[in-house]
């Protein structure tokens, strides 16, 4: 059985939460910023820098960091759906 000790000692996460930030009204749509004043080239990805938190929004997130990424340098964002992963 896992505990929250047991999400703490094998993520690191703080107090063993399993998901980043609760969703509530004052936090559902929230933008949190996802770069860092004075560090170029730098973009966070994960689930503490989107509301709600957990797996599907931190897989989104990275994608979207990519996405920019891809923006700043001119290049065109690309995704390919593998339908045997089904």
């Amino acid at each position: 059985m896992a505990t929250p000790l047991t999400f703490e000692r094998y993520t690191g996460n703080w107090r063993g939460s399993y998901e980043g930030w609760l969703m509530t009204t004052k936090t559902f749509g929230l933008k949190m910023p996802k770069t860092l004043p004075g560090l170029g080239n730098f973009y966070m990805a994960g689930q503490w820098v989107e509301p709600g938190g957990g797996l599907p929004p931190a897989a989104i997130s990275g994608r979207n960091a990519v996405r920019k990424i891809c923006k700043k340098d001119g290049k065109r964002f690309r995704t390919i759906r593998d339908w045997s992963l089904n």
